[in-house]
């Protein structure tokens, strides 16, 4: 049988392929198909975007923070270059005629939830591997570990990083690391970089090895469980733990200290979240300020943080500052959605005798920013 079908088989592919090296070949009346997005050599992008009966088409994102209007060609097909931009991993959408649109022909692809949709996604290369590409260092794993959350009703998953050499070893400190608003529970892994940020850290001797926890930020059920389910709990109010972090404390947290190798000790805890993440970070960590060493709250999303809603933080900082080792807010020189607001609450916090470290540094409210403070941030964990 195989040997009648090969023949066969060949012909067809030697057909397709001739046919493809043909100008319109095989294609009928079809267009040549649009090249998007076009990396060139000096960091410029260009994005393209066929649309023959569209009036506008606007690309917006992480490129530059602007909106750019592209120019229609006779062909139907809108154009824009930008740049040139510094090596990084950049988001962006189309707005065609006001409707959101993903580049057609890019298949990398951030996932969006609620108010904040996909993206594309486009890498501008720099000269050799950054510290978020996969480089010739040891891998380590992640996994992902379904679980129904006692707290909230439904069924979840979390995304857990484990280092090289993991199953040699034991005591492992552990980073519960927060995504936010817009992203689920991949999102530090498939946009963050997250596993590959440890890997190279880890290497260079920069970071000890730890195992990273990555949970769903909202209480609701994870997608790819099942038939959807909406939890039944209501909200607490003010300052009182969350639902998130309840569902973190309760159910997470003893599972993963049940079954991975990963120290009991608050001395090798330590929570890290990005935006909404970081006012989850906050919240959880004020409540039980006894579970953690190590605090990291990236251009937290921590418009509930007020002396009404926390009075103890801002009354009683001794207490936050005997367990505390490191309580880090690092935040985008130019983010103009949290950046004010994280400005006057560091100057809240210092007023009130909090210890903390605030920095500022270069970009926006954006995944740009955030990758390097997980990078910063985790050289400086559990020493």
């Amino acid at each position: 049988m195989l040997r009648r079908v090969l023949p066969i088989l060949l012909m067809v592919l030697f057909v397709a392929a001739a046919a493809e090296a043909q100008p319109g070949g095989g294609r009928g009346n079809q267009p040549p198909p649009v090249v998007s997005p076009e990396v060139h050599p000096d960091g410029r992008v260009t994005l393209r975007y066929r649309a023959p009966n569209a009036t506008q088409v606007t690309v917006s994102g992480e490129l530059d923070g602007r909106t750019h209007t592209m120019t229609k060609g006779a062909d139907g097909v809108w154009e824009v270059t930008i740049g040139p931009l510094a090596p990084d991993i950049y988001t962006y959408a189309f707005n065609v005629d006001g409707v959101i649109a993903l580049d057609p022909r890019n298949a990398n692809t951030k996932y969006g939830y609620g108010n904040f949709g996909p993206v594309s996604i486009v890498q501008v290369p720099g000269d050799g591997p950054q510290f978020y590409d996969v480089k010739d260092v040891p891998h380590g794993e992640v996994r992902i570990r379904p679980y129904v959350s006692k707290t909230l009703g439904v069924a979840r998953t979390v995304w857990i990083y484990t280092p090289p050499g993991y199953d040699e070893g034991s005591d492992y400190p552990v980073l519960y690391l927060l995504h936010g608003a817009g992203d689920i529970e991949s999102g530090w892994t498939m946009i963050g970089r997250a596993n590959n940020i440890l890997d190279n850290a880890i290497a260079e001797g920069r970071a000890v090895p730890m195992v990273v926890v990555m949970p769903l930020g909202y209480p609701i059920q994870s997608f790819w469980t099942g038939p959807s389910k909406t939890s039944s709990v209501s909200a607490p109010q003010g300052g009182a733990l969350g639902l998130v972090g309840q569902d973190l404390l309760n159910d997470v947290m003893p599972m993963i200290e049940r079954e991975y190798k990963v120290s009991r000790s608050a001395d090798r805890r330590a929570i890290a979240g990005l935006s909404m993440g970081g006012g989850h970070t906050m919240n959880i960590a004020f409540n039980r300020p006894e579970l953690f060493r190590y605090v990291i709250a990236m251009s937290p999303a921590a418009f509930g943080v007020t002396p009404e809603n926390y009075p103890d933080v801002f009354k009683n900082p001794q207490k936050y500052n005997e367990q505390f080792k490191w309580f880090w807010i690092p935040v985008g020189e130019d983010d103009t959605l949290t950046g004010p607001g994280d400005r006057k609450l560091s100057e809240a916090f210092k007023a009130a005798g909090l210890n903390h470290e605030f920095t500022l540094t270069p970009g926006r409210h954006e995944w740009t920013v955030w990758r390097h403070h997980l990078n910063d941030g985790i050289a400086r964990l559990f020493k």
